[in-house]
């Protein structure tokens, strides 16, 4: 899940600012909506779990996420203001689908003994995924900038959009209808 986003999340604002001129006032204030969307979205991601099964937001919000990325990477062809702000709005709305379901199914399929080592377990996974996101997304767009000027932003919100994309099919494909319920042996 942290992989594409929080690359996505150091390269923006470097982006903004550099090829387009933004302050770093006005990168954060175009960063707002995907902010904003992920604190509407998280509100409503319980209830969605609860009511479908964690496997929809999950899926989805990996999806929304990936998709995110791509309209990002379509930056080289159409680098409007719009497109950015709608892609950001698209990937806030998935980690706010993903963030409670997330932590919801590792805890409840663990004794209760355990749980506090399942959300300790879910957050470095996070962190390890936002570091190697940035590493190496960060590694690809620094590597195809040198000659390519916005190609390597591009390449590395490609790279983090098929991410997604994979993570969303990998929730599709393993998460359990029943999840949010210990299994039964």
């Amino acid at each position: 899940m942290t992989f594409g986003a929080y690359a996505m999340l150091f390269l923006t604002p470097l982006y903004l600012q550099t090829a387009r001129g933004a302050s770093a006032l006005q990168a954060a204030v175009a960063l707002l909506p995907m902010s904003l969307s992920f604190i509407v979205t998280s509100q409503l991601s319980g209830p969605i779990a609860n009511k479908l099964a964690p496997r929809v937001p999950m899926t989805a919000g990996m999806g929304l996420m990936g998709l995110g990325l791509l309209m990002l990477a379509l930056i080289l062809f159409n680098d409007s203001l719009a497109l950015i702000e709608t892609a950001l709005l698209a990937i806030g709305c998935g980690l706010g689908l993903n963030a409670g379901p997330m932590n919801a199914v590792a805890v409840a399929n663990v004794p209760a003994t355990r749980s506090g080592t399942a959300s300790g377990l879910i957050n470095t996974a996070r962190m390890v995924g936002a570091t190697l996101g940035v590493a190496v997304l960060g590694a690809v767009f620094a590597n195809a900038t040198q000659d390519a000027g916005t190609q390597g932003l591009a390449s590395a919100y490609l790279g983090g959009g098929i991410g997604e994309l994979i993570g969303a099919a990998m929730a599709f494909a393993f998460i359990r209808r029943d999840s949010l319920h210990p299994p039964t042996d």
